[in-house]
C-alpha cells in the first residue's frame, strides 16, 4: 500500500445492492462494476443510514449517525462543527475535488474542496456549463421532469434520440476523466465522483434507452397482503400520493415494467461511464496508487411493494446498497458478508490511507476486511437506520422497525421473508420483545435519545411544525 494513496470515492444515487450483475441480477448488464468487484472486496451486506439522499450522504461524509450530525431530512444543513471526510484529507496534505452530485451545502464542507464541478438534475439555466455543452452539440437539455407524460409513466422517459454524451452522468464522467488527466502528481488526491443517477427521472439515452425489454425485467416483490399487514403510514402514503412526482396508485403492471427497464438502462449507462473513468485512472498511471470505493447513498423501490423510486420507509430495497472497496495490495475477488454501514466508510478510508480517525467518528474501521488481516475485527450483531420518526434494527435473521409512541410497528423474518412482505409484529412477540430491548440498548449506545432533534422526529416536540414534510422534498 502506498504511504499516501489517492482516493477515488464513487457514489450513485438510488442504486440497490441486488440490482447488479455481480450481485446475481439475471438481466442487469454492469460489466465495469462487475470487473471492479473482481479486483476488490465486495461488502454484500452493506446498509445506508437513511433512505433519502441528504441524511445518508451526511453520514458517509462524517462517519456519524443522523442523530449526531443533525441532518435528518433533505436540505437540512449540516452543522459547521462536523469534520467531513474531505476536510480531514485536506488537513492531511491531500488535494480535494468533487465532481457531480454531493448534496451537502455547508460552508466548512465547501471550503474543504479545492476543485468542484457540477451540473444539476433540474437546472436549465443557460449559464449552466452542462446546458451549454448540450446546446453546443445541437440539442436541448431536458430535465425529465419537464417531459410529456412524466407523471403518468412513473418518471420513466427514455431518450433514445439524445446522444449518450449529452446525458448528465456522461458529462460527469467526462469531467472526471479530464480532471484526472490534468493532475501533475504533486499531491495525492481525494476525488468524490457523484453520479446523479439512477435517481428519477429515469432518462437513459442512446443505446441505453432501449437496452432492456420491459417484458424481461425481473418480477416485482409485492403481494395483495403486503400493504394490509403493514402500518397505516404505507396506505396513507399511497392514497395521498406523497410521492410528489408520481401517480403510482393506479399505475398498470406494464407502466411499472417500463419504469424498471428505464431504471436498468440508467444503471448500465453509469456503469459505462465508470469504466471510462477507471480506464483513465490506468492510462494516467494512477491505478496502482489509488483506493477506489464504489457505493450508493440509498436504494430504490423500483416497483417493489407497489412503489417507484424511494419512500420514507425502512425496507431493505431502500437501505441495502452496494459497496465495493479496492485497495492497492489488498484482497481481490472476495465477497464479505459481515454486516456493515455507511458510517463505516469514513474510518475505513482513513485507515487505508494511513490517516488517524477523528475521535468523533462513530463508524467501524473495515480496513482489515479489505487488506485481509481481520483477526481482530469485531463483527456487528445488527445494523441501524432511521427515516423521519422511524428507527430500525436489522440482524441477519430479523428486522424490527420501531414507530415511537405507536402501538404498531414492523417485524420481518428475513431468513424466510427476504423481501419483507409478511409483517409479523403482532404475531411474534417472542421475537419482538427481546429485539425491542436490543433496539433501545443500541439507541442508548449511540446516544440518539440525547440529541435535541430526537424529540422533533418522534412527535414529542410541539414546535416541530411541518418540518418533517421537507423529508419528501427531493
Amino acid at each position: 500500500m502506498p504511504a499516501m494513496p489517492n482516493v477515488l470515492f464513487v457514489t450513485t444515487d438510488h442504486l440497490r445492492a441486488d440490482l447488479l450483475g455481480c450481485a446475481g441480477d439475471p438481466v442487469m448488464q454492469t460489466p465495469e462494476i462487475d470487473a471492479l468487484a473482481q479486483h476488490s472486496v465486495r461488502l454484500t451486506d452493506h446498509f445506508a443510514q437513511n433512505p433519502v439522499c441528504h441524511p445518508s450522504r451526511a453520514s458517509m461524509m462524517t462517519g456519524r449517525y443522523p442523530c449526531h450530525h443533525g441532518v435528518r431530512w433533505n436540505f437540512n444543513d449540516l452543522s459547521e462543527n462536523e469534520i467531513t471526510l474531505l476536510e480531514h484529507f485536506k488537513r492531511n496534505g491531500y488535494t480535494t475535488a468533487t465532481i457531480g452530485k454531493y448534496h451537502l451545502d455547508q460552508r466548512r464542507f465547501r471550503a474543504a474542496i479545492d476543485h468542484h464541478e457540477a451540473a444539476s438534475i433540474r437546472n436549465m439555466n443557460p449559464d449552466n456549463p452542462f446546458v451549454q455543452y448540450v446546446r453546443s452539440r445541437g440539442h436541448e437539455y431536458r430535465t425529465g421532469f419537464d417531459l410529456p407524460r412524466f407523471r403518468e409513466r412513473l418518471g420513466a422517459v427514455p431518450q433514445p434520440d439524445q446522444p449518450e454524451d449529452c446525458h448528465l452522468d456522461a458529462y460527469v464522467g467526462r469531467k472526471t476523466c479530464e480532471y484526472l488527466k490534468r493532475l501533475d502528481g504533486g499531491q495525492p488526491f481525494f476525488l468524490w465522483l457523484g453520479f446523479y443517477g439512477p435517481h428519477h427521472p429515469y432518462v437513459p439515452s442512446g443505446r441505453f434507452a432501449t437496452m432492456y425489454d420491459p417484458d424481461e425485467v425481473p418480477p416485482f416483490h409485492r403481494s395483495e397482503d403486503d400493504l394490509r399487514k403493514k402500518p397505516v403510514e404505507y396506505r396513507l402514503y399511497r392514497q395521498a400520493e406523497a410521492h410528489k412526482y408520481f401517480g403510482f396508485a393506479e399505475a398498470s403492471e406494464r407502466t411499472f415494467r417500463e419504469m424498471k427497464a428505464a431504471y436498468y438502462g440508467m444503471v448500465s449507462q453509469i456503469d459505462w461511464q465508470l469504466g471510462l473513468v477507471l480506464e483513465t485512472l490506468r492510462e494516467q498511471g494512477l491505478a496502482d496508487d489509488t483506493v477506489v470505493v464504489f457505493t450508493s447513498d440509498h436504494g430504490e423501490c423500483c416497483g417493489d411493494h407497489g412503489m417507484p423510486a424511494k419512500a420514507p420507509f425502512l425496507l431493505d430495497c431502500m437501505l441495502h446498497v452496494p459497496c465495493i472497496i479496492h485497495a492497492p495490495g489488498g484482497r481481490q475477488g472476495r465477497e464479505c458478508s459481515e454486516l456493515t454501514e455507511s458510517v463505516d466508510l469514513y474510518p475505513t478510508i482513513c485507515r487505508l490511507a494511513g490517516l488517524d480517525v477523528p475521535e468523533c467518528v462513530q463508524g467501524r474501521d473495515l480496513s482489515a476486511l479489505v487488506t485481509g488481516d481481520a483477526s481482530n475485527y469485531r463483527p456487528r450483531e445488527a445494523v441501524y437506520a432511521e427515516a423521519v420518526d422511524k428507527r430500525c434494527l436489522r440482524t441477519r435473521e430479523w428486522k424490527l422497525i420501531h414507530y415511537p409512541n405507536k402501538p404498531y410497528g414492523e417485524l420481518y423474518h428475513l431468513a424466510e421473508d427476504p423481501h419483507e412482505l409478511n409483517n409479523l409484529y403482532h404475531e411474534r412477540p417472542d421475537v419482538r420483545e427481546p429485539m425491542t430491548v436490543q433496539y433501545y440498548r443500541h439507541l442508548d449506545a449511540i446516544e440518539d435519545f440525547r440529541h435535541p432533534s430526537y424529540a422533533r422526529f418522534t412527535g414529542t416536540d410541539p414546535d416541530a411544525g411541518d418540518e418533517v414534510t421537507h423529508y419528501l422534498t427531493w
